[in-house]
């Protein structure tokens, strides 16, 4: 029979647990406190280890992490003394939650390893309790990133949950499963886990479970870019999940939503999903949701051009991975974190930040974001003009997509590696990467950035080759296509482009105004590289006006923002149009110090057509200063490189328009050399371009620099004018015998 002090111990333990239930926790608390030092006095050490247990719920509900912990050590120690070991594991099961929600891993694995313990020495081991460990221990090897270690827990926390014919759990561990299958790429298997796990939700009637099936049935499908149907999926769990008010589990299919609407060039849409989850996933203090949002904001804002506001969220989910010690999500967004950077200008840390992604995925074996490393780090070299290392990576990120079945990506690093090859005049090797790329992209039924990209390089190839209708015309559908898929920062690099085109056509005013536009653009994107570049342009196209100083001014400017960032491409064009605009203002040993460091920096990145123009600009000087020979050997090596370049093509009528662009500098060797007496070499050297270009290219600018030539006035003398009436009779037969 029951005595007054049972009676009372047990009031107040039943008051206790009503006040819980009633989500009054002060009181709750008051009341198990009071209940387990009458049961502790009667010596029932189980029921005060229960009111024990209880009160540490109620300090986990209040959020004090570190007094639950306590009062779950406090209950273990009485569970023990009372010789009640499956209490006493459920107890330790508690604290390795906890712990483990602290990121306090080996801690929690302790715990964890002690609850096992003590499932085991039941009499036939206690399969749901075992169950219930090794799961946890699956979760906290999959945070430490031990993918393999994780696969084999949830597989033994399958079998436990079968054993005990706990069909829900075994669910969970099901689709805990799936999730390493995924993040495998195993996406059969996946699938199947997820709907054998949904089977079991909708049985059970489990909303919640059948919710997170769905999700995860969603990211499968956005994972293989079949978008519509990974819509349905989050869409259906976002439903699901209202009625319920199962915040996370709407959390999370707005955050897939979100994601897809990115792929479909719905920033806009994308951004408004991704704050949605966030705001949900901070009301649930849930951390890994809201580090996995922070990261999506930052993919989502770095494409609308917002850096600034990107990097400040990637780097809020970077901290918050590593407070949980999630390693999965920091590589992914330690990569994202470089993109960003890399935009900014700051390349040295873009590389950096770069390495760090690439070791981690390294060590959880994650190859789509050693790709999207590599990739980075290759753009990085290539700015620098470390050639060589830049195609390295390309080729590596797209060895790594070919084996992922990632053909947008592989079609991204064929496009990178034509634009190297236009930079380093493998001109016939661009086209063969572009032609590849291209048939990579065509089956691909949502956007990706590889299409305006493509278009974008293949505006770049047809320039270098003097088409400038199609560079046009490439340049033009790299905009309608960066423009119509929120793609702000290739629109802007298309916009540039057009205006390059409108430059070499000589076509001023609309260049001007086209770079003019897209430094605005480059400005609000915080894209340094970018304005450099369009700041160059409007330079160029005041030294095509003659306005020399203004464009000294404008070199300037742009050499500062190229500094900034260590773009060497941008330093070595820049250094050349400083060198013209300083020898338009009189300027000649400037302008001859502008031209060296051109050419070193042509020759240190192996840019052979950028070499070539500062040849010929070099050559120049020399005329100017009457130093023909050494005018003639410039001119002699810019033609070399020329056709060096001209001879990767493999079309004719390529090599036809590719030398045109040329024609001055080939009647420039060809009068140099009648100037020198070499008449017959002249020929040769005419010859070899009108052969292949044409004669009337050539025969014009010859005959333009006859009729500069003075043949009277005061300010000659007799020999003077006797020796340029000779220079102009056999530069006649120059044109004449050129067939």
């Amino acid at each position: 029979m029951a005595t007054q002090e049972h009676v009372l111990a047990e009031k107040r333990l039943q008051e206790g647990i009503a006040a819980y239930n009633d989500g009054k926790m002060e009181i709750a608390a008051e009341a198990l406190i009071e209940a387990e030092k009458l049961f502790r006095e009667l010596g029932d050490l189980k029921r005060a280890g229960d009111c024990r247990s209880l009160l540490a719920d109620v300090q986990r509900e209040n959020n004090l992490i570190e007094q639950s912990i306590t009062s779950y050590q406090r209950a273990m120690k009485l569970y023990q003394e009372a010789g009640r070991p499956l209490n006493e594991a459920q107890a330790a099961l508690a604290i390795g939650h906890l712990e483990r929600q602290q990121s306090h891993l080996d801690r929690a694995q302790e715990a964890y390893e002690r609850a096992r313990e003590l499932y085991s020495s039941e009499k036939g081991n206690n399969a749901q309790g075992l169950g219930n460990v090794v799961l946890a221990l699956g979760h906290l090897e999959l945070q430490r990133g031990n993918i393999d270690r994780a696969t084999v827990l949830y597989q033994e926390a399958i079998s436990y949950f079968s054993n005990a014919q706990d069909s829900i759990n075994e669910a969970d561990s099901r689709q805990s499963l799936a999730d390493i299958l995924r993040l495998a790429r195993r996406f059969d298997e996946a699938a199947e886990a997820y709907r054998q796990a949904l089977e079991v939700y909708q049985e059970k009637r489990d909303t919640y479970g059948a919710v997170d099936a769905l999700s995860g049935l969603g990211r499968i499908y956005l994972d293989q870019r079949r978008l519509e149907e990974s819509a349905d999926y989050f869409g259906d769990a976002v439903e699901r999940s209202r009625p319920i008010e199962y915040e996370l589990g709407e959390a999370d299919g707005n955050l897939g939503l979100s994601e897809v609407a990115e792929l479909r060039g719905q920033v806009d849409q994308a951004l408004t999903g991704a704050q949605l989850a966030l705001q949900r996933y901070t009301d649930k203090r849930n951390a890994l949701g809201t580090a996995h949002t922070n990261r999506v904001l930052g993919e989502i804002n770095m494409r609308r051009g917002q850096l600034s506001y990107a990097n400040s969220t990637m780097e809020s989910a970077l901290r918050a991975y590593k407070a949980i010690a999630y390693r999965i999500g920091q590589a992914e967004t330690t990569a994202g974190l470089g993109d960003i950077q890399r935009r900014r200008g700051f390349l040295a840390t873009a590389l950096q930040t770069y390495n760090e992604a690439l070791n981690l995925a390294n060590k959880l074996q994650d190859e789509l974001v050693e790709s999207r490393a590599l990739l980075g780090m290759g753009e990085v070299y290539r700015q620098q003009g470390q050639t060589g290392q830049a195609a390295v990576c390309y080729r590596n990120a797209q060895d790594h997509m070919e084996q992922l079945g990632e053909r947008a990506g592989v079609a991204e690093a064929q496009v990178l590696l034509a634009q190297l090859a236009v930079f380093g005049g493998q001109l016939g090797e661009a086209t063969a990467y572009l032609s590849k790329a291209a048939s990579n992209i065509t089956p691909v039924i949502y956007p990706v950035k590889a299409s305006p990209l493509l278009s974008l390089v293949q505006g770049q190839l047809l320039l270098t080759q003097g088409d400038f209708v199609q560079a046009e015309e490439g340049f033009g559908a790299a905009y309608k296509q960066a423009e119509g898929q929120q793609e702000p920062q290739l629109a802007a690099e298309a916009l540039a482009g057009m205006a390059r085109v409108k430059l070499s056509q000589g076509e001023l005013d609309a260049a001007s105004t086209m770079f003019t536009e897209a430094r605005r653009r480059f400005q609000l994107l915080e894209s340094t590289d970018g304005e450099g570049a369009a700041v160059l342009g409007i330079a160029q196209v005041l030294i095509g006006q003659e306005r020399w100083d203004e464009a000294v001014q404008r070199c300037e400017e742009a050499l500062t923002r190229f500094n900034q960032s260590d773009n060497l491409i941008g330093q070595a064009d820049t250094m050349l149009s400083l060198g013209l605009a300083h020898r338009g203002d009189g300027t000649l040993e400037e302008a001859a110090t502008d031209f060296e460091q051109a050419l070193k920096l042509y020759r240190q990145q192996q840019q052979p057509l950028g070499e070539a123009d500062t040849r010929y600009e070099r050559a120049g000087i020399f005329l100017v200063q009457g130093n023909l020979a050494e005018a003639r050997e410039e001119f002699s090596r810019a033609i070399a490189l020329v056709e060096q370049v001209m001879r990767t093509m493999s079309i004719p009528q390529q090599w036809r328009t590719f030398l045109r662009q040329y024609a001055e500098l080939y009647a420039q060797q060809a009068i140099t050399l009648v100037r020198l007496q070499q008449d017959a070499q002249a020929l040769t050297q005419a010859q070899s371009f009108a052969d292949i270009a044409g004669r009337d290219a050539i025969a014009q600018q010859i005959k333009a620099y006859e009729e500069t030539v003075p043949t009277s006035g005061e300010e000659l003398t007799e020999d003077e004018i006797r020796e340029n009436k000779e220079l102009v009779k056999r530069l006649g037969q120059l044109r004449k015998r050129l067939r």
